[in-house]
């Protein structure tokens, strides 16, 4: 009876020693922590990131296309009157904002760069249990309202402030007015001077008080500001390289205008 009862403990304890490790890791196997770290991107709305780096982009590309329309008219020895009210400026610079339109819809409007910024930041940081965690967190009513504060307050306003502090956004860039008004309306949809109560959702108290709320908001803060950052970056400097190839039409353009400038030079041009 003791020598069974020896056998019987004996085996259990190797199914508990098998047991626990395969339980631990079986959080994290690939599968299973990819899939809680989607889940996770795919709560966030990115409606109001989206909104900046629209705004950012395009002044980016229309800023580039006004410095080369203007330096290719100086080395062709254009007068004061090559402006944007010049009809071939216009035309050029219209042609170009198509191009750099196209360039925001692609890398900018779709939502899947975001995803994937914001997933590998937490990839790095998370395991697959507190993804999920997390992700359960945001899907209830208290932990909806906790991650709008944490996209528009701790996320978008550092952004912003980043962007306006150091000039890359202007209120004062021609032909981004569609784009800002679209930023503008983003913002104020999310009310941002509201103050929101969450005493009254115990697990938002401890999202907000200890890890892996912590821990994620301070990934936000840091690792997923950065992550669009140089997203947007790396857009601009797409969107200004594609301009610059562009060149051959707009020397085109100032062509077109020095010819027509001299045919309204000649003499008896006016009476015509």
């Amino acid at each position: 009876m003791m020598r069974m009862l020896g056998c019987v403990l004996a085996a259990g304890a190797i199914l508990a020693l098998s047991w626990t490790p395969v339980a631990a890791l079986a959080a994290d196997v690939p599968p299973l922590k990819d899939q809680a770290i989607a889940r996770l991107a795919a709560s966030h709305d990115p409606a109001i990131f989206i909104a900046v780096g629209r705004v950012y982009v395009k002044q980016a590309g229309l800023l580039e296309t006004r410095a080369l329309l203007a330096s290719s008219g100086r080395e062709a020895g254009l007068g004061p009157d090559w402006i944007r009210t010049a009809s071939e400026w216009q035309q050029v610079e219209a042609e170009l904002s198509e191009i750099i339109d196209a360039v925001i819809a692609q890398r900018i409007e779709d939502p899947a760069w975001f995803r994937a910024a914001w997933g590998a930041a937490a990839a790095q940081r998370l395991s697959a249990e507190e993804a999920d965690e997390i992700a359960a967190h945001f899907a209830s009513e208290g932990g909806a309202q906790q991650r709008a504060v944490l996209e528009l307050l701790l996320v978008g306003e550092t952004l912003l402030a980043r962007y306006t502090f150091t000039e890359r956004i202007r209120y004062d860039v021609p032909g981004a007015e569609s784009e800002m008004r679209q930023l503008q309306d983003t913002w104020w949809v999310n009310d941002h001077r509201r103050v929101y109560d969450f005493t009254p959702y115990p697990n938002a108290m401890r999202f907000a008080s200890q890890d892996p709320g912590v821990k994620y908001s301070k990934m936000l803060a840091i690792q997923g500001i950065d992550a669009i950052s140089r997203h947007f970056d790396g857009v601009a400097d797409a969107v200004r390289e594609r301009v610059r190839a562009q060149r051959p039409r707009i020397v085109a353009a100032v062509e077109r205008h020095r010819i027509g400038v001299a045919a309204r030079a000649e003499p008896g041009a006016r009476d015509e």
